[in-house]
C-alpha cells in the first residue's frame, strides 16, 4: 500500500478515535447526572453507551496498530519505537503537521477524559460512603438487644430486652 495512503488511512483512525474519546465525555456526564437523580434506567443506558464506545475504541486501536506495523515495515522503522511524534520526524508535509495535530488533539481528549472520569469515579465513592453509612445507621437503629452505657456507647448484648444504666 502507498505510504500516503496508509498516512490518510491512519489520520483518519486518529481522527475517529478524538470523535469517540469526545464522545466519551458526554456519556460520563450523563451517568454522573443520571447517578445524582438516582434515575436507574437512565444510568443503565449510559452505561451500554459507554461499552459501546469502549467497544469502539478498541477496535479502532488495533486498527490504528496495525497500520503503525505496515508503515513502520515501509519506512524500515522498528514498528514499537514508531510513535506518532517520531512518525512525524520520518515523514514529510503536510503529513507531518497533519499528524502532530492529530497526536495533540487525541492526546488532549484522552486526559480530559481521564480527568473527568477520576472525578466521576471520586463522586461515586464518595455516594457510596454515604450510602454505607446510612446502611450502617438503620441497621444499628434495627438491631436489638442493645445496652446504653454512660459514655453514649451503644453496644449489643444477648440478654432479651434492652438494658439502659440509671446514672449517666
Amino acid at each position: 500500500m502507498e505510504l500516503n495512503l496508509m498516512l490518510e488511512k491512519l489520520l483518519g483512525v486518529l481522527t475517529r478515535e478524538t470523535q469517540l474519546y469526545r464522545s466519551m465525555l458526554a456519556v460520563i456526564d450523563k451517568e454522573k447526572e443520571a447517578a445524582v437523580r438516582a434515575e436507574l434506567m437512565a444510568l443503565n443506558e449510559a452505561a451500554v453507551e459507554r461499552e459501546s464506545i469502549i467497544s469502539a475504541l478498541r477496535e479502532s486501536d488495533q486498527q490504528r496498530r496495525r497500520l503503525v506495523v505496515r508503515l513502520a515495515e515501509n519506512l524500515a522503522y522498528p514498528p514499537e519505537n514508531l510513535t506518532l511524534k517520531r512518525l512525524a520526524q520520518l515523514v514529510a508535509e503536510p503529513f507531518a503537521g497533519r499528524l502532530r495535530q492529530a497526536s495533540t488533539e487525541l492526546r488532549f481528549e484522552v486526559s480530559r477524559v481521564q480527568e473527568v472520569n477520576q472525578r466521576t469515579q471520586q463522586i461515586f465513592e464518595h455516594s457510596l460512603e454515604l450510602l454505607r453509612g446510612a446502611l450502617n445507621l438503620l441497621n444499628d437503629l434495627r438491631a436489638c438487644n442493645t445496652v446504653y452505657y454512660r459514655t453514649g456507647a451503644v453496644r449489643g448484648s444477648h440478654a432479651i430486652g434492652k438494658c439502659v444504666c440509671s446514672d449517666i
